[in-house]
């Protein structure tokens, strides 16, 4: 488990993302994460970081499917 959500890569594979699990395809999340997102993405926004608070803005779309 990560803080934000759940890796779901199996462990005979290695992991290159270490740090940047929300853009890696194994990465999984759920509605019970969507205020750390949105506290993740609103920081994004407040510092200009504007890919970062992209990926966010996806991961809190894809949470309300």
């Amino acid at each position: 488990m990560l803080g934000n959500g759940y890796c779901t890569r199996p462990v005979e594979l290695d992991c290159h993302y270490e740090s940047i699990c929300e853009t890696c395809t194994h990465y999984q999340t759920d509605l019970s994460f969507q205020p750390v997102h949105l506290r993740q993405r609103d920081h994004a926004l407040k510092h200009d970081q504007d890919q970062r608070a992209d990926l966010y803005d996806r991961l809190l779309t894809d949470l309300d499917q």
